[in-house]
């Protein structure tokens, strides 16, 4: 069974619009703290290797993210996107608005710093969890347990905590509470015929800027160098949007894009090296998970006792 290790947190057919006669695209990479140029192909960039690998198990099941979530996802999306760039107007069936939906939601959580803070949080909890137990495992210990703690921690599964995060990863992206709320909002594709800026795309693509709960909730995409895919709650705001020049509409989310970019910005070429160079990663660094999340989810953790027989 093959087990990919090249994992993209931007699918290669994400990044295929911008590519040029040459199958490339531009990648402007952050590499000691300068922007640095290139041309690469989409297969090539936006990846780490063993990004989403769960450490500790089988190696048949090692890769279950990677090949059992991420890639139908990104397979369902591709679809989902080639409908958009055709200017498809057919109806949008209810499994390719959900595709497009969990595609979305990926592209919020999928990247390395997500992803590495929550296998930290999982491992965090997971101590967290040992020590509160340890500490009164007397009390605690049920009949056909091992009789001391040093006994029974040997039993425990090293690789729960990675596990975990896998599972999480997975429930935050299927999550039914928010996917039912971005596939009823209004969504609209707008082509920018005459914009004199191409649009941008980075590894934090979404302009995703309120709680989804807002009237004013929007998340906007650029999905090739000229299109923006826009999803919104007001109706009005779909028509205010296709108001705007094309130009200050261009600006406006490549500086989202690049502000919010991390390692890779990519575009048709470097003409726009110099702005991604100005703005590139100025938006503060946040975590996918807060302070508090994490502080709830550790006190939880100190007294969840089943957990450790899960």
């Amino acid at each position: 069974m093959e087990r990919p290790e090249k994992h993209h947190f931007n699918p290669a057919f994400s990044l295929k619009p911008w590519a040029g006669t040459d199958d490339r695209v531009c990648q402007l990479r952050l590499i000691n703290g300068r922007v640095v140029a290139g041309r690469v192909h989409p297969n090539a960039t936006g990846y780490e290797r063993n990004l989403y690998k769960t450490e500790g198990i089988a190696p048949e099941s090692e890769q279950h993210l990677e090949s059992n979530f991420f890639k139908p996802i990104d397979t369902a999306a591709e679809l989902a996107l080639r409908k958009m760039l055709a200017r498809d107007k057919t109806y949008w069936t209810s499994d390719m608005r959900s595709a497009w939906t969990r595609y979305l939601l990926s592209l919020r959580f999928r990247g390395p710093d997500t992803v590495k803070d929550l296998k930290a949080l999982m491992v965090e909890m997971w101590s967290t969890a040992q020590d509160a137990v340890s500490k009164e495992f007397a009390a605690w210990r049920h009949n056909g347990y091992p009789a001391t703690w040093e006994e029974f921690e040997k039993l425990l599964n090293p690789a729960a905590p990675y596990i975990g995060a896998t599972n999480m990863m997975i429930r935050i992206i299927d999550n039914d509470r928010i996917r039912p709320v971005i596939a009823r909002m209004h969504w609209s594709i707008h082509k920018l015929a005459d914009t004199r800026v191409s649009l941008l795309t980075s590894d934090r693509p979404l302009d995703w800027p309120v709680g989804l709960s807002d009237p004013n909730a929007y998340i906007a995409l650029a999905i090739s160098p000229n299109t923006i895919f826009l999803a919104s709650n007001d109706r009005a705001m779909q028509y205010a949007i296709a108001s705007q020049s094309p130009t200050r509409l261009a600006k406006a989310l490549n500086k989202v894009a690049v502000t919010q970019a991390r390692e890779y910005v990519w575009g048709t070429d470097d003409s726009q090296a110099a702005f991604v160079s100005k703005h590139f990663g100025t938006s503060p660094i946040t975590s996918a998970i807060t302070e508090e999340q994490k502080t709830a989810a550790l006190r939880v953790a100190a007294g969840d006792k089943a957990g450790l027989v899960a």
